[in-house]
């Protein structure tokens, strides 16, 4: 049995997809080949369930100094290497497929092509009715087995981080010890989810004056001005510069593997929606997930004690300090009381 899936999407869709790859994995005891593109390739590494990784080079998510062409040179390859790969099943592993994912699953020319969609293209062979069930994506992830006669329940997402890294990152940051570590992770794409700086600082500070503890600070590096990929140096700064009298380390992480890594580190995690609340989740760390204009009950946390917040008209913003340390606090007894 020869399996494509195909995941192309953002970061976090990829890891979400994990706990399929593994149930597929183990259910045919081989390798599971994926459609990766090049911003999310590397979530994947150390995974023992993963075969060949074909890389979809976008043109906007090229290197400095790559040129277009080269990408498409790449891209090329990556369709043959697909075509003669001989794959029997293609899955599009998204809750919804579009015009570019079955295009991938063409080329494939596997015998079997699974998706979900109600308007199934006649090159679907394995048709996967939507429902108005509220189910987490996860499990909805999972039915994609069910044609195969492979499903089950699923189970955790699954990063790996090696020990190198481990260590590696370990003396990069050299957090105090023996006292919680808290990771706050201030990056959201959307406006909708994104939480203010001022409020972090406040949280930090009312955690810090109720117990001894170590804070890491997460962003998406880059200015905000950055057209192409803008980040949160500026309110990183911002928050520091207004932390400077409690125990605080920025985590200036240079790749996906870096953050990774260094949340392992950390007890608990406070985040918006978005790539990082599921590397926080893949790594096994608790979470305290803030969500604005996406839906908590089919996005949240999966598999790690959590905590989630709606805030009021879909807007991050709204949330208040009192709410957010509320929930923080609930999570940490929960956890605490469960060791």
């Amino acid at each position: 049995m020869k399996i494509l899936i195909i995941r192309r999407d953002n970061i976090g869709d990829l890891i979400l997809t994990t706990p399929l790859i593994a149930s597929l994995a183990e259910k045919f005891n081989v390798k599971i080949d994926v459609l990766v593109n090049t911003y999310n390739q590397s979530v994947l590494e150390n995974n023992p369930h993963i075969g060949r990784i074909h890389i979809y080079s976008k043109l906007h998510h090229r290197k400095h100094g790559q040129s277009a062409l080269s990408v498409i040179i790449r891209r090329i390859k990556t369709y043959i290497d697909i075509r003669f790969a001989r794959y029997d099943v293609a899955i599009i592993a998204r809750e919804g497929f579009t015009k570019r994912q079955l295009h991938w699953a063409k080329i494939s020319g596997a015998k079997r092509t699974i998706a979900f969609g109600n308007d199934a293209s006649g090159s679907i062979t394995d048709a996967i009715a939507k429902t108005q069930d509220k189910r987490h994506i996860v499990e909805l992830l999972a039915d994609l087995a069910k044609p195969l006669g492979a499903y089950s329940k699923p189970g955790p997402l699954e990063l790996y981080v090696s020990e190198d890294e481990l260590t590696s990152i370990a003396q990069k940051i050299a957090a105090p010890q023996n006292i919680p570590v808290y990771g706050l992770q201030i990056s959201a794409r959307k406006p909708l989810q994104q939480w203010q700086a001022e409020k972090f600082v406040e949280l930090a500070h009312r955690i810090s004056q109720r117990e001894k503890c170590h804070f890491l600070l997460f962003w998406s590096p880059g200015s905000a001005d950055n057209k192409e990929h803008p980040g949160d140096d500026e309110k990183a700064q911002r928050i520091m510069s207004a932390c400077k009298d409690i125990s605080i380390t920025p985590v200036a992480t240079n790749n996906l593997r870096e953050l990774m890594a260094a949340m392992t580190l950390c007890d608990q995690i406070l985040t918006s929606d978005g790539g990082a609340l599921h590397i926080a989740a893949g790594v096994g760390v608790p979470v305290v997930a803030m969500f604005g204009n996406s839906d908590a009950w089919f996005w949240g946390p999966w598999g790690v004690p959590h905590e989630t917040l709606e805030a009021p008209d879909r807007n991050v913003n709204l949330l208040s300090v009192d709410a957010v340390d509320e929930r923080f606090i609930q999570l940490r007894r929960r956890v605490l009381a469960a060791e």
